[in-house]
Formats: C-alpha cells, structure tokens, sequence
C-alpha cells in the first residue's frame, strides 16, 4: 500500500506550531553555543601562547580531551554524569530550569571551543613578530598586546573558519534531541509519529536545515568580505573545474 503525501498537514494545528518551535529552539542553541565557543576559543586559544608553561598546559589538555571525545558521548556524559556529581537540591533545580537545553548548549560549546582554539591558534602564527613586538614598544604587557592587537586581527584572519563552525554547531544540534531537547529534528520525528506522515515530517526537517545553512553561509559571507584584511587570499566562492 503506497501512502499519499500530504504537504498540508503540516501547517495544520498544532504542527505548524511544532515546526515554529523547533527552529526557533534550534537557532537559539547554536547561537547561545556558538557565542560561548567563541568566547572559550579565544581564551584557550590565548592560554596556548602564553609564557607560562601551566596556562599553555591547561589548553593543550583541554583542547586534546574536548577535540577527540565523540560529541555524542560528551552530551550524554553532560546530561547524565554532571548532575550525578551535585548536590541533591542542585540536581533537581538543573532538572527543574530545563537540563536538556542547558546541557546541549554547554556540551555543544566545550566542542566547538577546542576546535576554534585550534583554529585561532593557527590564526595567531600568521601574526607576525612585528606587529607583537611593535604592540610591546608602546609599552601594552603581553595580554594587552593579545586583547588590543592580536585577537581583533586573528579573529578578521579566521573569520572563514568561524562560519563553518557555526555551520557546524548548528547541524550538530540535532543531537539534542537524544536527551529530549524539542528542536528541529525532536519535532519532525514528533509529527511523524503522530500523523505517520514520515515522508511530509522528515522533508521538512531537511528542509529547514538545508535554507537555515544556506542562509547562514550567504550572511556571514557578506560580512566576511567587510571584515576581509587586505592582501589576503579569501574563501574560494565557486568551484573550479
């Protein structure tokens, strides 16, 4: 028995609510992850050039347990095992305030951090001696040397690289719905389930994701052609045969 599509159930009440949620819910954990990631990244990133041997230890072990762990496992580890080590009262306030979010977010942000620490790391050995030792002569110390004039540079060098992150994180969120966060994809199997229109619930959940990423990529790609440092090669754009 061959089923008919139905493409109109799907702004029937309550689905398209469903739907509205869950990108919503979706857009707002990558961007909570992406900004954290960002802020964590640079600070490791940073740590892993600093004279001191204890802080550049610290973001290697970071970025070595953070980048290689599965991200899944890591979620699960968040989910499950970090409200285990708290006190009762914390564990059930955690529970109590929405958990599955909260550990989505901070699991999705820990990942994403080390590997951005990884890319502005790189970032930072196209800084020339130079521009540091010039920043020094006017007298800034080593972390005002960092925070004035090499992290804004950095961050204009890797720009390309922190869209494909955010890309990233925000495909990735989809793993939320393992600890039963109700984003995109949590909704989509939800309507199937209710409606058994499998085909109508997962099309829509592709599609979602599929002109989310795209528009993401075109917007940041506007603003990386403002923030572009002169001289530089830029992200090839179309494919070369």
């Amino acid at each position: 028995m061959v089923s008919t599509a139905q493409w109109s159930i799907l702004w029937e009440a309550p689905f398209r609510e469903w739907i509205l949620w869950g990108i919503l819910l979706t857009l707002w954990i990558s961007l909570v992850s992406w900004a954290l990631a960002l802020a964590i990244g640079i600070a490791i990133g940073v740590m892993g050039e600093s004279p001191r041997k204890g802080a550049r230890l610290f973001a290697a072990a970071y970025v070595e347990v953070f980048r290689n762990v599965p991200l899944l496992i890591q979620l699960f580890f968040v989910y499950f095992v970090v409200p285990m080590l708290l006190p009762t009262f914390a564990r059930t306030y955690f529970y109590d305030v929405g958990w599955e979010a909260g550990s989505a977010i901070l699991t999705l942000s820990l990942y994403t951090s080390a590997k951005l620490a990884e890319h502005f790391r790189a970032g930072l050995n196209a800084v020339s001696d130079g521009i540091r030792k010039g920043a020094l002569a006017t007298g800034l110390s080593w972390w005002q040397m960092q925070r004035y004039v090499v992290v804004p540079l950095v961050l204009r060098l890797i720009f390309p690289s922190l869209t494909t992150e955010f890309l990233t994180i925000f495909k990735s969120s989809s793993l939320a719905m393992t600890v039963g966060v109700a984003e995109t994809t949590y909704m989509a199997q939800r309507i199937g389930f209710h409606t058994f229109h499998w085909v109508e619930a997962n099309t829509i959940g592709t599609a979602v994701y599929l002109l989310i990423a795209w528009g993401v990529a075109l917007a940041m790609g506007a603003v990386e052609k403002r923030m572009r440092v002169p001289g530089l090669i830029q992200r090839e754009r179309t494919a070369r045969a």
